[in-house]
């Protein structure tokens, strides 16, 4: 079988490496003197200043970043990058992906605006880019089992940080160029985070919360591709047996948080449909105008109507995600918080729902589960694990 030698294989990806950050040098240059359609118009300043919006850009850089890490510090340290730092390059560059091919390419006039440089340069940028660090997280991820209940208490907002700081600048950089005046089209690099088109806010707070669950999602997405691939790599083979924690049983304070959230997703949808019928019968009319939040945001009906909807549908989830927390798994637990926070941009007619939705969260966040310490080999047979359990306990009686 052929192997590589450690110097050639070194060398070989220093100079892929090297080729990359020269095609990301060259896609700058081309950026400044040869921008696509829409950006003709601007000085070159503010081409650069567009170029360096784009969360493509950002997250091509930081994944370039992060495999010269990786090369050095595996040739000189016989070590690699931190886990986290790794599942944070993965999610970044994945989002950028999906968001392209999903949301973007799509678009209306979108194909008009590339030259055939730019249709290179997009393959590398979103697909090749991507798949090359998910291939890359696949391969080397698996050495260590990563705990779902310990992440959100620090690392899950240690990777939103930088995606947070990423729209909130953007947003108010967008801003201040329309306070000057500025083309409405290069205003935002992202036509969905665009809140001064017609239906911009509803827009935006849409984008936000699809962004904000895909990227929580993709995070224990892949913290369970590791796990799995943990599994799989130390299963049969003489290792030292690490204890891992088994879900058995959710505590109350969990038990409490959801039960709370339902009671008030049920009184809102109440609220809401009493709010529509009293309105549509014309007997609350004026006491509808009347109301600040309600008059400031001109929302009708329809959006109430969309906002029940959604409540329920958000309230079916979080049913199911409460029958499965109560057989003490983590990520039902994890979900119906997760949903919460979503339900954060659905609930701000009433103001303190925001609030409530963001506290509840955070409870439910950091409920726990009782657990037992089992070996891994134990693990790889929880099924008769469990059987062996309810024997005894009928034994018991």
């Amino acid at each position: 079988m052929f192997k590589w030698n450690p110097r050639v294989h070194f060398y070989l990806r220093l100079a892929t490496l090297i080729l990359l950050s020269l095609f990301l040098l060259l896609d700058l240059i081309m950026a400044i003197y040869y921008p696509q359609p829409k950006f003709a118009h601007l000085g070159y300043g503010e081409r650069v200043s567009n170029y360096y919006s784009f969360f493509t850009t950002q997250t091509n850089y930081i994944v370039a970043l992060y495999f010269f890490l990786y090369l050095f510090e595996s040739k000189f340290k016989n070590t690699k990058p931190h886990y986290i730092i790794q599942l944070a390059v993965t999610t970044y560059i994945t989002i950028t992906m999906l968001v392209f091919w999903i949301g973007i390419v799509g678009q209306k006039d979108q194909a008009h605006q590339y030259r055939p440089y730019h249709w290179v340069a997009t393959i590398i940028l979103h697909l090749i880019m991507p798949v090359t660090m998910i291939t890359s997280y696949v391969l080397t991820s698996g050495d260590h089992y990563y705990y779902y209940e310990d992440h959100h208490k620090k690392y899950l907002w240690l990777i939103m940080l930088y995606m947070v700081l990423y729209l909130t600048i953007i947003l108010l950089r967008g801003t201040y160029r329309h306070l000057d005046g500025k083309d409405p089209s290069t205003l935002f690099p992202y036509f969905f985070l665009n809140c001064f088109q017609p239906g911009g806010d509803i827009m935006v707070a849409t984008a936000l919360v699809v962004i904000c669950v895909v990227a929580l999602s993709l995070q224990y997405f892949y913290i369970f591709i590791n796990n799995l691939l943990y599994f799989r790599y130390y299963r049969n083979k003489n290792v030292k047996i690490v204890p891992i924690q088994y879900v058995m049983y959710t505590n109350k304070v969990t038990i409490t948080g959801f039960i709370i959230v339902i009671i008030v997703l049920t009184f809102n949808i109440g609220i809401n449909i009493f709010y529509v019928i009293s309105a549509s019968l014309h007997e609350i009319v004026d006491d509808r105008r009347s109301i600040q939040i309600i008059k400031q945001y001109q929302i009708d009906d329809h959006v109430l109507i969309a906002f029940i909807f959604i409540s329920f549908l958000a309230l079916i989830g979080f049913i199911t995600c409460f029958v499965f927390a109560l057989r003490g798994k983590i990520g039902a637990r994890i979900a119906g918080a997760l949903l919460m926070i979503a339900l954060m941009f659905f609930t701000w007619i009433w103001v303190v729902e925001p609030i409530f939705c963001l506290i509840t969260a955070l409870i439910i966040f950091n409920g726990h589960e009782k657990v037992t310490d089992i070996t891994l080999v134990e693990a790889h047979n929880l099924r008769q694990l469990k059987k062996t359990r309810k024997a005894q306990k009928k034994l018991a009686k």
